[in-house]
């Protein structure tokens, strides 16, 4: 008798045909959920390589292409952020955006990755890359708070707004500097645009703080950042 503990087992070791003749016997484990609100569509996008043709049959079945496990606001944990953020597969992940699921919701995850194929992939798709903006928290201030600085230059190419702000009012030059960033990692936001005199909760600008260090070299950055005409 299939169960819900053996249908998982399946799921995990993707096994197709146990799964499909499963659910036959018995339909009425279609809509389980786990404690963490997972079904069976979420669970097999978290797996690592879950191939494209499980996502398909759980969906023939009746399963939701963006349904969420859970939501946290207006973020929702839908398929494809399980297959990006757990599974990290990008072949599934591209498959279900293939099939038009929303691109939105993954941008963090892949930034804490630092998968920065499946950012542009997701860019590519039309993702929200200000995503969190009314929050203070985009993917890029996301990236440099974490010091992913491969996904945050993949951000920046992608058009991130580079003067994005947290609710301290800081960007990502002023969360650089409170961190103590090489000052190798600002050359990418130089070439990006970006403002240093946009003043913090506190009333500070990154080109004040660059202009305080005694190193050429910062003077140098603060000398190539945009200022407001």
């Amino acid at each position: 008798m299939v169960s819900k503990t053996s249908l998982a087992e399946s799921i995990r070791r993707h096994r197709m045909d146990e799964v499909r003749d499963g659910l036959a016997e018995r339909p009425d484990l279609l809509a389980v959920r786990d404690d963490r609100g997972r079904g069976w569509l979420h669970l097999a996008c978290s797996v690592p390589g879950t191939p494209p043709a499980m996502a398909d049959l759980l969906l023939g079945l009746g399963l939701g292409l963006d349904d969420a496990a859970f939501t946290e606001g207006t973020w929702r944990a839908t398929p494809l952020w399980f297959a990006v953020a757990r599974g990290q597969n990008i072949a599934l992940a591209e498959h279900l955006l293939t099939l038009g699921c929303t691109p939105n919701f993954c941008l963090f995850a892949a930034a804490w990755n630092e998968d920065r194929a499946t950012i542009r992939l997701l860019l590519k798709h039309g993702a929200d890359i200000e995503e969190g903006a009314e929050r203070g928290d985009t993917p890029l201030l996301g990236a440099v708070g974490w010091s992913k600085f491969g996904p945050a230059e993949e951000l920046l190419l992608g058009g991130a707004n580079p003067d994005a702000q947290d609710k301290q009012g800081r960007t990502a030059l002023h969360r650089m500097l409170s961190k103590g960033s090489d000052a190798a990692h600002f050359a990418m936001f130089v070439q990006a645009g970006a403002r240093g005199d946009i003043a913090d909760g506190e009333g500070r600008t990154a080109v004040a703080l660059l202009r305080r260090k005694r190193d050429a070299v910062w003077k140098e950055i603060a000398a190539g950042l945009a200022t407001a005409p």
